[in-house]
């Protein structure tokens, strides 16, 4: 017995890559049913069943095949995704790799029998469908193509304000008006010794209410400043006024992308401001800075161009049905 609607992915968990889970999730609101029997995770230790109980899927979605040899040894990977496809279910391959992870001496043969035993296969695009043909005559005809979806949890961006926290430039002021909008994704790097213990215990107050705020109030050593400044994606200069500034000009030697407004000096000794490296303020408020901030980084994610799970999800639903709807593809492929 299977359900129409039933999906089993390998690996079935995957630790270190959002994308199983993500796709799980997505695929699970389309009224999917998501079977984890615990035969094959993301990792290379035992499987936690060694057979298969339950439902048959409707369909078997691989994503790293080698995962399931790892996990069964390759003769019984090979068996099970036999048994499954006598069983009516059809098998998925996403080509996340030409060539697998693993390299065991049985991988060629595991690689080869899998892909004589799958029904149809995702691509990320036209020539990685070549590319993949080429050294695998295995794969069906049958694919769908469409790029790799963003994931659902947006990776935050890091914006920093370093060197001696003096009262001129307001960190804290800015932090509370960065950090007002839970949803803004971004994390904000504070490092340096506080000047004074009302702004001390301002910004200790919005670290213990705010994950985001990452507080590092102390003084520290030249390298691990050049060091910490290089680790973010923005440097924040929240001052009323701008002149030299040892922060400044680490911060344009590292590369980073600047906040602030507008320098004394301008574009004299620092050229024009590209938008892309220096979102200049001019003038300044928090408020309009953070919404000068928000609107490039969302801008940027924009541009990007790849679909989300939920539209990815609709594809491979309809991949699988048209799947279904079809005998299954036996082997040698008919020409």
């Amino acid at each position: 017995m299977h359900s129409r609607t039933s999906l089993w992915q390998v690996p079935e968990t995957c630790g270190w890559n959002k994308y199983v889970e993500d796709g799980a999730d997505a695929i699970a609101q389309l009224s999917w049913t998501i079977l984890r029997p615990g035969v094959c995770q993301d990792v290379p230790t035992a499987a936690a069943s060694q057979a298969w109980e339950g439902p048959t899927p409707a369909v078997v979605h691989v994503h790293w095949p080698e995962k399931l040899a790892t996990a069964l040894g390759s003769d019984k990977a090979v068996s099970l995704i036999r048994h499954l496809k006598q069983r009516g279910a059809r098998v998925v391959q996403t080509i996340h790799n030409v060539a697998p992870h693993e390299t065991a001496a049985s991988q060629p043969w595991f690689q080869g029998m899998i892909d004589t035993l799958t029904d149809g296969v995702h691509f990320f695009s036209a020539e990685h469908e070549l590319q993949a043909r080429a050294s695998r005559p295995g794969l069906p005809k049958a694919c769908v193509i469409f790029p790799h979806p963003l994931y659902t949890s947006v990776p935050l961006t890091r914006v920093g304000c370093f060197g001696r926290i003096r009262e001129y430039k307001r960190t804290a002021d800015f932090a509370s008006a960065l950090l007002a909008d839970p949803d803004l994704p971004v994390q904000l790097v504070v490092l340096g010794y506080a000047d004074s213990q009302d702004t001390a215990e301002r910004l200790r107050a919005l670290a213990d209410t705010d994950s985001r705020l990452l507080l590092q109030p102390e003084f520290v050593a030249a390298p691990d400043f050049e060091a910490a400044v290089a680790s973010v994606d923005w440097v924040a200069m929240p001052y009323r006024s701008l002149h030299s500034s040892g922060v400044l000009v680490t911060a344009l030697q590292a590369g980073r992308r600047l906040l602030s407004p507008k320098p004394l000096g301008g574009t004299e000794l620092y050229g024009s401001y590209d938008a892309e490296r220096w979102l200049v303020v001019d003038p300044w408020t928090d408020e309009a800075a953070v919404r000068a901030l928000s609107r490039v980084i969302a801008s940027s994610r924009a541009a990007l161009g790849l679909p989300t799970w939920a539209t990815a999800a609709r594809e491979l639903v309809s991949f699988y049905s048209a799947l279904r709807a079809r005998p299954p593809r036996m082997y040698p492929e008919e020409s």
